[in-house]
């Protein structure tokens, strides 16, 4: 039998029946993989207890960072790493993970993160600025707290480590799956910026979807990916405009309203 760490997996889950199986996989090496369910209509609950995970069930908050330091709670481990279900850890970072906890590394640290490699539209992509991404995702409990209601980010005060081998992060299939998770991203940071009293701007809305197309495809050299480089360029684009064009709904539907 091939021994577990002492380690909490946590895994955010909403209708990802089909995906869940291969995340779970590969994560044998931890003791404790929990998949916190947030309302998911399909079969995620019996996919995910037949492939070794328990389930725990959480209401959506309307906020990453509230629903992971919710989830937080109910590791049974000191140390907790957090993996998406469209997140695969692959046998190399595997394999480092262990050492982490065999070398003494565990006793050094308080967090690690590792890079994750985008795969959009059938490709890795390793342009554009996406890759490395590193992402704090491995962590004592209570060393930190995560914060951000959509690009939500760990914080912790202590010394980091550094992982070399990726996470493979294989959410967007095709454009429609694209275009569908960044309108839902796009309404979230539009409502957050009206929260804090962001207000909105024509000059903006017209000239920053052209300034992030031309850091991602030029800048950042998206164009070395080829079409695919150039295809991410755009919709990263058309997503900034979706940003504040629900920005300015938020700000006129204010007007409105207070007009009676």
């Amino acid at each position: 039998m091939v021994e577990r760490l002492p380690l909490s997996v946590i895994i955010l889950a909403r209708n990802e029946a089909v995906i869940l199986p291969n995340t779970i996989a590969a994560l044998r090496f931890a003791n404790d993989i929990i998949v916190v369910d947030s309302g998911s209509t399909d079969d995620t609950k019996i996919v995910a207890e037949k492939a070794g995970a328990r389930v725990v069930e959480e209401l959506w908050p309307g906020d990453f960072s509230v629903l992971r330091n919710q989830a937080d709670l109910h590791a049974n481990y000191d140390w907790i790493l957090h993996i998406d279900a469209d997140e695969v850890v692959t046998p190399e970072l595997a394999e480092e993970i262990k050492r982490f906890f065999s070398d003494g590394l565990a006793d050094q640290y308080l967090a690690a993160r590792f890079p994750r490699k985008e795969k959009m539209f059938g490709k890795c992509i390793m342009h554009g600025g996406w890759y490395p991404q590193y992402k704090l995702r491995l962590y004592r409990k209570g060393s930190g707290i995560w914060e951000g209601r959509v690009h939500e980010a760990f914080k912790s005060s202590g010394e980091i480590y550094t992982f070399s081998s990726p996470i493979v992060h294989d959410s967007y299939k095709d454009i429609a799956t694209f275009i569908s998770k960044f309108n839902s991203y796009s309404s979230l940071d539009a409502l957050d910026a009206f929260n804090k009293g962001k207000k909105f701007s024509f000059v903006k809305t017209f000239f920053q979807p052209f300034e992030r197309f031309i850091g991602r495809y030029f800048i950042h050299r998206g164009y070395r990916d080829g079409f695919h480089g150039f295809v991410i360029a755009a919709m990263i684009g058309f997503n900034y405009l979706l940003r504040n064009l629900k920005l300015w709904e938020h700000w006129y539907r204010s007007r409105s309203d207070r007009r009676g």
